[in-house]
Parts: C-alpha cells; structure tokens; sequence
C-alpha cells in the first residue's frame, strides 16, 4: 500500500473526489461544484462571478460563502495537494498542476507527493491494550479513535483517518515504512493498561523519517467515569502533542535551505522570532509572514499570526502609527478568519484584534467562544479567549482561561502571553499586588515588554508604592519615550471604570500627559 496522497483523482463524469483507492472523499455538495469548475478549466483562472453563477444560480451569496467552499476543497485535498487550488488576488481561483487523463478525469501532479513540502501530517496507529482485558479491545479503540478526532480538530494537521492507520493492528513495522506508506511525518502510538477500575496509557510520539521519539507521556485515571476518563486522557494527549509537532515543525523549516520556501516554512521560520518578544524579532517575523500571505492570500495561520504580530507591536509603540496597525491587525484577523471558518486558532485571534484593538466586544466573545468549542486543549487559544475577556472587565473567568493555558502548556516559549494576562484581570480586579508582583516577573523575564511596565507601575502607583511607580514609569519611558496618557486613552475597555482605573494608575505613577 502506497498512500503518499490523500486525494488522487477528480472524475469531471461521475462529480466525485476520489482517493487512492478509488473511495470518494466526502465534499459539501456546494464544495464539490466548485471543485468540478476549477477542474473543468483546470490551469485557467476562473473568476469568483463565474463560480458563484455556476453553483449558486439565482441565488445571492458572498464571498465568504466561495471563500468557504475553497477551504473545504483544500481540507479535502490534503496537505501535499491543498496548494494546487490557487487564488488569482482580486480575482479568482485556480487549480494547477493536475493532468488529464485518456478518460477525462484529472490525475494528481506527482510533483507534490513530497512529504517534507507540505503541513504537518500525523497517523495515530491503534493503542494495544494489555492486562486484564487482552489485546486490542474495544477500550483502547475508543481511546485512538477519540485522539484521531481531536488532532483532526487542530487545523494545522492533517490526520490520516482511522481506516487507513488502523490497517497497522498487530504489524511489527519499522516507523520509516509505516510513514512512507500512510504519507506522514509523524507517529502516535502507545498502550493502554488496564488493572481493575484502574487505568494507565502510555504514548508516544515518533518522527516517521527518522524514528526520533519526540515525546512520551502517562496519563492514569479510573473507570469509575468511562467518558470523563477518555476526555481527560485525549485532552492531555493533545495538550502534550500539538506542541512538540509544532516544535519539530520549525525545527524542519530551519534545516531547509532559504532558497527553497514556501509560505507554510516562511510561517513557521515566523514563530520563534515572535516568541522572542523583541522589537527585532518582530520585525523580522513580520517580513517572513508577508511573505507567507503574498504568496498564499488565504493561509488562514499565517493571516492571524500576522494579524498578532502587527498589533502587538503596535500595543509595545514599536510602529510609526499606533491607530493604523490595530486596523490592520483587526482586518488581517478578518482574513484569517474568512478564510477558514473553523479555524480556531484564526477565530481566536481575530476575538483578541477585536477586543484589544477595535472595542468590538459581543463579536469578540462570539468568536472566542466558538474557538474554544472547536479546541478547548490549545494554550493560545485559551490565552487569546482569556484576554477577551479581560478587557471584558470578567477577570475571575479570564484568570480560568489563563490558568487553564498555563496547564496545558507550562514550558511554553510564550509563558509570558497568559501571565500578563493573569496579572491585568488582577488589576482590573483591584488586586494590585498580585498584578504587580506578576508584572515584575514578565519585565524580568522579558525586558522589551512594554505592556507590563504598564501594568507594574499602575499597580505601584494605586498600592500607594509612589516612587517604586515613577521609577517603573522612567524605565518604561526609556523603553518606550512617546508612551503617555493621551495614547493610554485609547486602550479599549468594556467599560469606563476600567479606562478610568487604567489612566488613574498610570497618571499616579508619574505618566506624563503628552498630546
């Protein structure tokens, strides 16, 4: 079995999507028209009027519901093939690449079939069960079966489904082969002891290429609560796997030589200069995912990692015009989450531009809620839901997000991003002290962040610490020489006693008026 494809053939005749095996992959009925358009015209640009009359005739429809259908295309496809649809920028979409057979259906390029080109691709195999209940029962296939639908929830995966990876019950395999055949990068197995109510599952996860173990990992619980247990268990499997693939991730795009980039390696070549948290690795990052989005228009990660990185150093004063980032940052997020409806992690960006930036508080919790309904398990997601609500003036439940961010992922390269939010939903929450104690930390940790200066002098300045506040106010001006109350003004917050507590802090602390 060779599958280095999830998605071969289009047959125009029949209207399907078919993979490898000839089985037809599940399309929308609108999606799979579209689809059947491009293919029909395949190399040409069609134009967004064109495909909209083709599949919604007499009907009035956005953008957004072709931008829709374009996503499910690409999902369907699969990483080594979503690149083939290509958006013409103001004008349509294009499939490439794909040739014509003798009867008329379109074959896959082969060009493609290069694993290491595309997003993360993962195969949970099925978890052995030992113990008292034997080998391969129906409770470690609940358990897999229950992991491969949360990984496929994190959009920036592709997961091969169950009947193909559980094809490998009981074959002594090398990983090499298992990930050449399924067309994976990386390999989640393990097993599932069983003593009594008792239970513990052991797993881990494999690099395919090269058999490196990236992670292994126990989670133990009873069967006194069968459903909670396996919750738990997947939450914290995915909680422990989403970010060492992530790591890997960027591993692999550093090795690549700089000449040979696409948009998914500039992106990930993005990440750690953002962790970093300095003016220079923004704005290197935010090169790189310019970079990313010029040459993909609706790669929904980079759009929202965009989107952050605009308007946090925007938020630092590391801009020229403060007003005109945070617009950008709000319209990128826009795009981002346009171009992949069930993107989390777009969606939970775009709350935070929404709220942070633009004050548009019911669509921001709207948007964060939906995030976390699609992944609950993901550190940024709860981090960026978090600040939501903080600037809601809801600081009880943002510090629920935030703790809960920092329990999912407590060695993330990124701490900082949920700990400040814990310390300003103190701040908001009259808890000066804890605010500032956290403060202090984050500036320790991380002396270019401009945010929490603000905060630790605030909070000095109302605890009645006057000259610990001017002197947090003089290295913040020394960072930060433009920052004063006029900017401070336009902060948004839910409510007035949150921008009159704010100004009022800072105006103690010695912030001076500015213009």
């Amino acid at each position: 079995m060779n599958v280095r494809a999830r998605t071969s053939t289009i047959d125009i005749e029949r209207g399907e999507l078919l993979d490898v095996h000839g089985r037809a992959v599940p399309l929308r009925r609108r999606s799979l028209g579209v689809l059947l358009s491009l293919a029909r015209s395949v190399d040409r640009v069609v134009p967004k009027g064109e495909l909209i009359e083709a599949n919604w005739p007499e009907i009035s429809v956005s953008d957004e519901s072709l931008s829709q259908c374009i996503s499910d295309i690409r999902s369907a496809l699969g990483p080594r093939l979503r690149d083939t649809v290509q958006t013409a920028s103001g004008r349509g979409y294009m499939l490439t690449g794909w040739s014509k057979r003798a009867d008329g259906a379109l074959a896959a390029p082969h060009a493609i079939d290069d694993v290491a080109a595309a997003p993360p691709s993962i195969a949970v195999l099925p978890f052995d069960e030992v113990g008292e209940a034997g080998r391969g029962s129906y409770f470690a296939d609940g358990i897999a079966e229950e992991i491969i639908d949360a990984l496929s929830r994190v959009r920036w995966f592709f997961v091969v489904a169950k009947g193909s990876s559980f094809l490998y019950r009981d074959r002594a395999l090398d990983p090499r082969q298992i990930g050449s055949e399924l067309g994976v990068r990386y390999l989640l197995d393990g097993t599932v002891q069983r003593n009594g109510t008792r239970l513990r599952l052991a797993g881990r996860l494999v690099e395919a290429e090269t058999g490196r173990q990236l992670w292994a990992g126990r989670q133990k619980g009873t069967l006194d609560d069968v459903f909670d247990l396996q919750d738990r268990i997947t939450a914290g499997v995915i909680a422990a796997v989403e970010p060492n693939v992530r790591v890997a991730e960027i591993e692999r795009a550093r090795r690549k030589p700089t000449g040979n980039l696409g948009a998914y390696d500039l992106y990930l070549r993005a990440l750690p200069l953002q962790f970093a948290y300095t003016a220079e690795g923004f704005a290197g990052a935010e090169t790189l995912l310019r970079e990313a989005v010029r040459r993909d228009g609706d790669y929904s990660d980079a759009l929202a990692a965009l989107a952050d990185c605009v308007g946090r150093m925007a938020l630092n004063g590391w801009v020229a015009d403060r007003d005109a980032a945070f617009a950008e940052a709000c319209a990128l997020a826009r795009r981002a989450a346009a171009a992949d409806p069930e993107n989390p992690t777009s969606l939970a960006t775009a709350a935070w531009s929404y709220a942070m930036f633009a004050g548009g508080f019911e669509q921001a919790l709207d948007l964060g809620g939906r995030a976390l309904a699609l992944h609950p398990n993901s550190h940024a997601i709860r981090s960026y839901c978090g600040w939501v609500y903080a600037y809601a003036g809801e600081s009880d439940r943002a510090i629920e997000q935030f703790e809960e961010a920092r329990r999912l992922s407590p060695v993330d390269p990124r701490g900082y991003f949920p700990l400040l939010g814990i310390a300003a939903s103190n701040f908001f929450a009259h808890r000066f002290d804890q605010a500032a104690m956290l403060a202090r930390r984050i500036v320790s940790e991380v002396p270019q962040h401009n945010i929490a200066r603000r905060y630790l002098a605030a909070s000095l300045a109302l605890m009645g610490r006057r000259h610990d506040a001017e002197q947090a106010i003089q290295e913040l001006l020394a960072h930060q020489p433009d920052y004063s109350l006029a900017l401070a003004r336009g902060s948004h917050f839910r409510h007035g006693w949150m921008l009159d507590l704010w100004l009022g802090g800072l105006r103690k602390a010695g912030l001076p008026d500015g213009t």
